[in-house]
């Protein structure tokens, strides 16, 4: 071999050589991990990843994850630390993974430490050994897990009064403040004064960086962070050698934090630079505590009357609702009664401060008196600000400025809580915890002085306006701004002196909230028994009379009214109420006499009708008028009054022309005002404000003609003008409306619409009020039930044709189908009789059989292929064998069956043989074989004891019997023979005669041949 080729033949050597060494092997291809733990290839190795242990669960280790962990079964983790077994070179270990708040090998060593008072640990970095470190690098480092309920407190503080950074919590969420670039950090979304653990970490280098861990932030860490600057490392003062954990020592220092106040708290696994710092090695510290024990000071809730309890770490404080206080809310502000029995009663306080234009005014307020002054701040004769009722309305006043009016009415003898704030003249009230904006007012100085007086002024100041009076009532824990004003002496002792004020004059003010003596005057009437309530009284009057002072005589108790009318009483005696029948053209016209002082604000009215189109009521005085009526079976109403420009209409949607009853109610949205809006409100559930204003319907109290059920057809119930019942019946006592000239009949009745019988077929008529409704039978239909019900329309006979049928319907089915619409197929398959394993398949009213390949015929019957008589079949017990188209048949003798009569039929299997006989089988016949006592074929004959008493009479007879049988016999045949012999007899019979003249004649003449022999 030449050089040349031995070259070649190395080249090509080396180059397969690269080629295959350039594949990395898969250490991992033959799955050598175990135990479900993951395989990672390297170059010439493989790595197993052990699946993490699992809390109680076997743990595996080793090369391939084939060793089962043993190190935890004798570990000495502590304080519930998660023990996670280890095995490295050939040896079990442990290690112990700590609960937040504990350290060391074991996690015996506890982190946590507690601030109850104005503690802190001050920590020397420089006495630590911190150095310097790169510009790359973190330059200082602090994490500390915290928890407390104070919302402002400082958490770190590192350098002096003059250059530092601050951790602090403020108004419960996190602040930071580095005193270079004015640098300040906020993280605002969380509140940490919630009493659970929190950790955060500070970092500081070219960038200044606060984060929170926290489980509602994103990936549960949120952060802000500001550059500062770079070479920090080198630059940082002397002073941040010092760090201050949980607050301060020098008040200078305090001051530049936004909390000013120490930390109460508790605080863990304290960080520095990096390192953990365990709470036995700090050496300059203050009143700090190991451990962290915290109280829960607000389980149970210690306050009463729905007061918050705040958790102080240290204790609770409760915030009460007014006017309830005290340490736990429990005691109560006294209230004062004002005017008690009439006597005229105030309180009057030296302004408790310089109030300036923007203050408020609160109270408790109780009064049944609508008019009073309530408060009026006075400087000489000039009355800066007044509070008083009106009407039972809150009136707001200023100078000479017009008052500002809360439409609430306050004086229903029910206690109303009042805050009325004056902000840049801008005044607002706060009632049912809801902030109501009345109005503005002119600005108020900006400092003014005086007297305060609270429920009225002496008499001796004349000079002072006093709208409505004294005020009669109770108040109590009234305020202005924050200050207490106190009608009597506070006898505990946690009262704020500096925010109270207690009168300089007081008159006739009665400690507590007391009531008047309302019955000492007798006022209950007719021997009704008086109860004092607040301020007022009750009667309890005797059955026959009612009223505030039982002075009402009860008239309906007598049951004046007739049969079919309702009695009811009314002030100064009793209406008889009932429903009306209108009737198209008759109408009815009611004429007026209403007291002056009667407030006529609404109308009611109950009406049933079918009339599209009507007058329900309608009344008109001059430019004023009022009608309600029916357009296009649509309720309509057109309202003018008061002097009002514009008019109340509406139309409304929804049909009223139903025949069902309906109530109506027009009123006025407030009556207190000349001109209102107005609420319609239908069947008790609708409530519509039609556009526009008008005032009440007072100008129907004198001398105005009320028209009811104008071209009407229905039936009016009550309708009542300002609840003033508009009466169809007559009343012994004068009305305020009078009945005028009109026809009606009493009582809701309708037409007989049944009584013709306008429903055919046998249906029900049902009466609807001047309409009928027919309910049909089954199979018919029509307003009247006039129309047969075509029900093969609705049906589908779908394999048949369909007979229709009252009420009903009936399917004639194909052959082959079933069911109530002939939708079944019939199986026909249920009684097939297919043999020799043969499979029926169902068709239209017949089936088919599929063979198997041995066998053929309609049944599968015939052996395939065909058998032929001789051959491959043959007939047993004397069979005829015959040949068919389907192959060779037996024909079986009777008695056997079978294919090929093999089969001897059992004569015996239909129990052949009576009374206890014993029956042998032969061909087709059998053999009964009986007992004694019985005879015959079947063994149905009995042989029993004879019934005679004798035994000749027992053979006589029989013998007897047989004798005469013989003689009937004998007597049959010779009346046949008589019979035969008169026939030939006198009457010429040719054959007879040729029979017997043939046998002579040839006797004479022929003659017998001899006989012949062969020899």
């Amino acid at each position: 071999m030449s050089r040349i080729t031995t070259a070649v033949i190395w080249s090509g050597i080396y180059l397969l050589a690269g080629l295959v060494c350039s594949i990395d092997i898969d250490e991992c291809e033959d799955s050598p991990c175990e135990n479900g733990a993951t395989c990672v290839d390297v170059v010439n190795d493989y790595l197993c990843i052990c699946p993490a242990p699992v809390l109680d669960a076997v743990a595996w280790g080793g090369k391939n994850c084939s060793i089962k962990l043993e190190g935890c079964k004798e570990h000495r983790c502590q304080n519930e630390a998660v023990c996670i077994p280890t095995y490295e070179e050939n040896i079990h270990n442990y290690i112990c993974k700590c609960q937040p708040g504990y350290y060391g090998k074991d996690c015996s060593i506890q982190t946590t430490f507690s601030f109850t008072s104005n503690g802190y640990i001050l920590y020397d970095l420089h006495t630590n050994n911190r150095t310097k470190r790169g510009t790359e690098e973190i330059t200082g480092q602090l994490r500390v897990r915290f928890r407390t309920t104070l919302p402002d407190m400082v958490l770190m503080y590192q350098g002096n009064e003059d250059n530092y950074l601050i951790l602090e919590l403020y108004d419960g969420v996190l602040h930071l403040e580095f005193w270079r670039n004015s640098t300040h950090l906020v993280l605002s979304d969380h509140r940490l004064d919630d009493g659970y653990w929190h950790e955060v970490e500070v970092l500081l280098d070219e960038y200044v960086q606060l984060i929170l861990y926290h489980d509602n932030c994103t990936n549960g860490m949120c952060s802000k962070k500001q550059h500062v600057g770079t070479n920090y490392s080198l630059e940082l003062p002397e002073s941040f050698d010092t760090l201050y954990i949980g607050g301060l020592v020098e008040e200078v220092m305090l001051n530049n934090t936004l909390s000013r106040q120490n930390f109460t708290g508790c605080m863990g696994d304290l960080i520095i630079d990096f390192r953990i710092q365990l709470p036995h090695n700090f050496t300059r510290l203050s009143q700090m505590e190991f451990g962290c024990n915290k109280t829960d000071w607000c389980h149970p809730n210690p306050c009463h009357h729905g007061a918050l309890c705040i958790d102080l770490w240290t204790r609770n404080k409760c915030e009460c609702i007014r006017p309830y206080k005290g340490p736990t809310c429990t005691q109560e502000y006294t209230p004062g009664t004002f005017f008690r029995e009439d006597m005229p009663s105030y309180a009057m306080f030296t302004v408790p401060q310089n109030i300036g234009h923007n203050f408020n005014v609160s109270t408790f307020i109780r009064t049944l008196k609508l008019d009073g002054l309530l408060m009026a701040i006075v400087n000489g004769s000039t009355v800066y600000f007044r509070l008083f009722l009106q009407n039972g309305r809150l009136h707001v006043a200023t100078l000479t400025a017009p008052p500002l009016v809360f439409k609430e009415n306050l004086a229903d003898g029910r206690t109303y809580f009042v805050n009325v704030s004056v902000k840049q003249g801008l005044v607002t009230i706060t009632h049912l915890k809801a902030e109501i904006i009345l109005g503005e007012v002119p600005n108020l100085p900006n400092s003014f002085w005086g007297e305060l007086y609270v429920g009225g002024v002496p008499v001796e100041e004349a000079t002072i306006e006093q709208p409505g009076g004294y005020f009669k009532g109770c108040l109590q824990d009234v305020r202005i701004n924050n200050h207490h004003l106190e009608f009597f002496k506070l006898e505990t002792e946690d009262v704020d002196m500096e925010n109270t004020s207690y009168p300089v004059v007081s008159s006739n003010i009665t400690q507590d909230c007391i009531s008047d003596n309302t019955c000492d005057t007798g006022p209950c009437k007719n021997e009704g028994t008086c109860t004092v309530t607040w301020n007022d009284f009750t009667c309890k009057c005797p059955s026959s009379f009612t009223g505030k002072t039982c002075e009402e005589p009860l008239w309906c108790e007598k049951k004046p009214c007739p049969s079919e009318t309702m009695c009811e009483d009314v002030p100064g005696g009793y209406v008889c109420l009932a429903n009306a029948t209108f009737l198209g053209g008759h109408s009815v016209i009611f004429s007026s006499n209403v007291s002056t002082d009667q407030q006529l604000t609404y109308v009611s009215l109950n009406f049933r009708t079918r009339d599209k189109s009507a007058v329900l009521l309608k009344a008109s005085k001059d430019v004023d008028y009022i009608s309600i009526a029916i357009h296009d079976g649509h309720l309509q109403l057109k309202l003018q009054t008061g002097n009002s420009v514009e008019h109340v209409q509406f139309v409304g949607t929804i049909e009223i022309s139903d025949a069902t009853w309906h109530r109506l109610v027009i009123k006025m949205d407030d009556p207190s005002e000349q001109l209102s809006k107005w609420i319609i409100q239908l069947d008790n559930v609708i409530n519509i404000i039609p556009e526009g204003r008008a005032g009440s319907l007072n100008f129907l109290r004198k001398d105005a003609s009320i028209v009811l059920a104008e071209n009407y057809t229905g039936c009016l119930g009550q309708v009542t003008i300002g609840g003033i019942h508009l009466l169809f019946t007559d009343n012994p006592f004068t009305q305020p409306f009078i009945r005028g000239a009109g026809m009606m009949q009493l009582g809701c009745k309708g037409s007989d619409v049944c009584s013709k019988k306008p429903c055919l077929n046998n249906g029900e008529c049902r009466d609807l009020f001047n309409a009928f409704s027919c309910t049909c039978r089954v199979g018919w239909e029509g307003q009247h039930c006039e129309v047969d019900i075509n029900e093969c329309k609705l049906n589908n006979c779908t394999h048949g044709w369909c007979e229709n049928l009252v009420g009903d319907y009936k399917c004639i089915c194909d052959a082959g189908y079933t069911g109530r619409n002939c939708e079944t197929d019939v199986d026909d398959c249920q009684n097939h009789q297919c043999q020799n394993g043969g499979s029926c398949i169902d068709g239209v009213n017949s089936y088919t059989c599929k063979c198997s390949a041995s066998y053929a015929g309609n049944y599968c019957q015939w052996p395939f292929p065909p058998e032929k008589c001789n051959k491959s079949n043959t007939c047993l017990n004397g069979g005829v064998c015959n040949s068919g188209i389907w192959g060779a048949n037996c024909t079986c003798r009777p008695g056997f069956s079978g294919r090929r009569c093999e089969v001897n039929i059992n004569d015996c299997e239909s129990n052949p043989c009576l009374n206890g006989g014993t029956c042998q089988d032969s061909v087709n016949n059998f053999k009964c074989i009986c007992i004694s006592n019985y005879s015959g074929v079947h063994c149905e004959k009995g042989i029993g004891v004879s019934v005679f008493p004798l035994p000749l009479l027992g053979i006589a007879v029989p013998v007897l019997c047989g004798v005469l049988l013989l003689l009937v016999i004998v007597v049959i045949f010779m009346v046949v023979t008589a019979r035969k012999r008169r026939q030939s007899e006198g009457t010429y019979s040719p054959s007879q005669q040729e029979v017997a003249g043939a046998r002579l004649e040839m006797d004479s003449v022929l003659k017998v041949p001899p006989e012949e022999r062969l020899i």
